[in-house]
């Protein structure tokens, strides 16, 4: 009764899973929107993540990224490949935002951001640029399939590495998402795990 949450998932050649979810809480009024895209076990491009949070009177943080699933020092082939063309990316977008822009280096409050790669986009924008925020996904979805298609399955240390990385990446973004002491009093901690397991 406090709110709603809506999940999709999909799974198709390459990737484990996509989730397209939604939750909306009634009291606060807080609306978070999330598209997030994990690689399969043979395949170590980044996890895209695309999310908007939005609450009312207070602040609208978009976050874009391709969270990179493997050293990107230790494997710079690896951040040509899949990292480096992020920069374009935000460049357009802190465009497309314009004016909209209050703050263009957000912190973010969550250990999350020890995933995150280093041409990130975490922002505060005003109502009038949440209408612009959709364009901006597009062209992320656009790069990151871009990136899906061209994968071709790793193999060896650079798997395992892979496997314990992206393994990793889960367990921190599931345990330290900032909302979940908020969801868990709108809906139950029995469903709230159940949300994160899905999107995570």
């Amino acid at each position: 009764p406090g709110g709603v949450v809506d999940i999709e998932v999909f799974q198709c050649e390459k990737i484990e899973k996509v989730v397209l979810c939604s939750i909306r809480m009634y009291e606060t009024g807080v609306l978070e929107q999330t598209v997030l895209a994990w690689p399969d076990e043979q395949h170590n491009f980044p996890i895209l993540w695309c999310n908007l949070t939005i609450v009312p009177s207070v602040m609208n943080v978009p976050i874009f990224d391709f969270i990179p699933l493997m050293d990107i020092v230790a494997w710079p082939e690896y951040a040509q490949t899949y990292i480096a063309g992020i920069a374009d990316l935000k460049a357009q977008a802190l465009e497309k935002l314009g004016d909209t822009i209050i703050d263009k280096a957000v912190d973010l409050p969550s250990l999350t951001v020890y995933t995150l790669s280093p041409y990130r986009l975490v922002c505060n924008i005003t109502d009038d640029g949440i209408d612009r925020v959709p364009e901006i996904v597009d062209a992320y979805i656009q790069a990151y399939a871009a990136r899906w298609r061209a994968a071709t399955p790793v193999s060896g240390d650079e798997r395992a590495f892979y496997l314990k990385k992206r393994a990793a990446t889960r367990t921190l973004m599931k345990g330290n998402d900032p909302g979940y002491p908020f969801m868990i009093d709108v809906f139950g901690e029995e469903n709230t795990a159940k949300i994160f397991d899905t999107v995570f």
